[in-house]
């Protein structure tokens, strides 16, 4: 079993270097051409920064596409089984479908692993680094600077609202502070307005300002300076909330939470999180799915609609996860389900068709 094991296993990953090869020079050709006529205007541009662009791209492209690369895998090395009688021998011999199919399994688990890390790690970097390259070529500005001053800061802090009129995310400074605080009936008990806030070793001060409690008495208690308790962070200062694209699974955790806890809608970061892990697990459905279509297929007409029927079964899949996240960014999905449905969707039917399968063969 465990020859047979490697045999499987090392068909697959063969099969899918093969697959990915055709794929990435797809990728160059028709990608390389459009890059070439993107940037064939650009005052800066030039064949080695054209190619580094193209080459940068690889990572978005491979998480992209190889669910539908592992599908196609999957259809291709089966068929050949089938077509040279292998797959029969092993039904002859005693062996089940579950254990051709577990060396597939581990195979795309394999590549599930590879695309997370690709896409948690390596595609916000590259992502970033071809925007700049391409900004520089085409002479514009390439990068937004993270120390601009902003003007008309909110932030939401349980039950306080503060405002600043202008932030210096450089000097750690909030300019024209004022800070509204609220019972659980939303009514206001105090005010704190302050010249300015700024970041110290000891956490936030106030200087220069008025408080006002309004449960005592509304007389102004003007002050020089006092110890502010704030869940204010450096990083949010910065009001440039970058693409949820270009940020790793931990980021965009974090960055959801920030939001939420300020008063902002997260729904494009959970949505992205949610497909970022999702992601990998599309690849053990694409196999799960590919693996019945291509045994049945095959015995009911041959390699051609065996093929035909499995990358139909992917345009499908393909089409409807793009779908579910399109009505999740339109909030009428939950994040949870816009990402996940068409993994379990499909895997689900998968399952269904391999367990339909082993039942004919025992009849």
């Amino acid at each position: 079993m465990r020859i047979l094991f490697r045999y499987a296993l090392m068909r697959f990953i063969v099969g899918f270097a093969q697959v990915l090869g055709v794929f990435t020079t797809m990728f160059f050709i028709l990608d390389g051409a459009e890059q070439v006529r993107r940037f064939s205007h650009a005052p800066y541009a030039d064949w080695q920064g054209v190619l580094q662009v193209l080459v940068l791209r690889i990572p978005i492209f491979l998480v992209q596409l190889l669910p539908p690369i592992v599908l196609l895998t999957t259809l291709l090395v089966l068929s050949r089984l089938a077509r040279h009688n292998e797959i029969t021998v092993m039904r002859a011999g005693g062996i089940s479908i579950y254990r051709v199919l577990l060396p597939f399994l581990v195979g795309g688990g394999l590549v599930a692993a590879i695309q997370f890390l690709i896409q948690d790690q390596i595609v916000p970097r590259a992502n970033q680094a071809s925007y700049r390259l391409s900004q520089a070529m085409e002479g514009r500005e390439t990068d937004i600077s993270l120390t601009r001053d902003a003007q008309d800061f909110w932030l939401w802090d349980g039950n306080r609202v503060i405002h600043a009129e202008q932030v210096s995310a450089q000097h750690h400074v909030l300019f024209g502070v004022t800070v509204l605080q609220f019972d659980d009936r939303f009514h206001l008990i105090r005010r704190l307005d302050a010249r300015r806030a700024e970041r110290c070793t000891e956490g936030w001060k106030l200087i220069q300002g008025v408080a006002y409690d309004f449960l005592d008495s509304s007389a102004p208690h003007p002050f020089q300076q006092r110890s502010w308790d704030v869940a204010l962070e450096i990083e949010q200062l910065d009001r440039n909330t970058p693409s949820p694209d270009a940020l790793s699974v931990r980021r965009l955790w974090v960055m959801a939470e920030r939001l939420e806890r300020e008063g902002y809608d997260a729904t494009l970061y959970r949505l992205v999180l949610q497909r970022k892990i999702a992601n990998p697990f599309a690849a053990l459905a694409a196999i799960l799915l590919a693996f019945p279509f291509a045994l049945r297929m095959h015995r009911l007409g041959g390699t051609t609609r065996s093929l035909t029927a499995g990358i139909l079964a992917g345009f499908i899949m393909f089409i409807t996860a793009d779908m579910t996240m399109a009505l999740g960014e339109g909030g009428r999905l939950p994040p949870l389900v816009a990402a996940w449905s068409p993994v379990v969707l499909f895997a689900s039917l998968g399952v269904f068709m391999l367990m339909h399968l082993e039942e004919e063969a025992r009849v």
